[in-house]
């Protein structure tokens, strides 16, 4: 930052997940977070998918274990929580595992991934004074790899944009 005519200090720079995480831990009351909430990796998720796989009685075979973990966070990532998702018959099943993890993770204060943008995303849409006071902190927004953001990054990009920041995204297009 010595060799920018610049003052970074107000910035706030990293991944998706990064800056959400950030976010979430000052804001975990208007969140409706735990304050101390933990983050689960891919590999803790997993386990804690398998655990209620099992606590529900219900057969690996016929309920994936990794199968039920994507298609979780493939929900989440187009901003879909349980309540909301389209009750397509053969996922049935797959809906009411997706509501009793939500549950679970709630109750036990954790949070995956795919939640960190999914809450992060909800709590600004859904608190008009957070998401002034973070579109008018950042009036310029700068998106590396635009290529790979899914649904729910690209919905945070647009509200806290939608006030007249300034918005440069950089795609590779291999």
């Amino acid at each position: 930052s010595s060799q920018l005519p610049i003052n970074t200090r107000g910035m706030w720079v990293g991944t998706f997940h990064g800056l959400a995480h950030k976010f979430l831990r000052l804001h975990w009351k208007e969140a409706g977070l735990q304050k101390n909430f933990q983050i689960l990796d891919s590999d803790d998720q997993y386990r804690q998918i398998k655990r209620l796989i099992k606590n529900m009685s219900l057969d690996e075979t016929y309920y994936p274990p990794k199968e039920i973990q994507w298609y979780i966070n493939a929900q989440k990532d187009q901003g879909i929580r349980s309540n909301k998702s389209k009750q397509d018959p053969s996922r049935k099943d797959f809906i009411e595992i997706y509501k009793s993890y939500e549950m679970v993770c709630e109750q036990s204060g954790l949070v995956d991934f795919g939640e960190l943008l999914l809450r992060c995303f909800e709590t600004l849409a859904n608190t008009k004074e957070l998401l002034e006071h973070y579109q008018t902190r950042f009036n310029s927004i700068l998106v590396d790899e635009f290529q790979d953001t899914n649904e729910i990054q690209y919905q945070w990009i647009k509200l806290l944009s939608s006030n007249g920041a300034s918005t440069f995204v950089v795609g590779d297009d291999d």
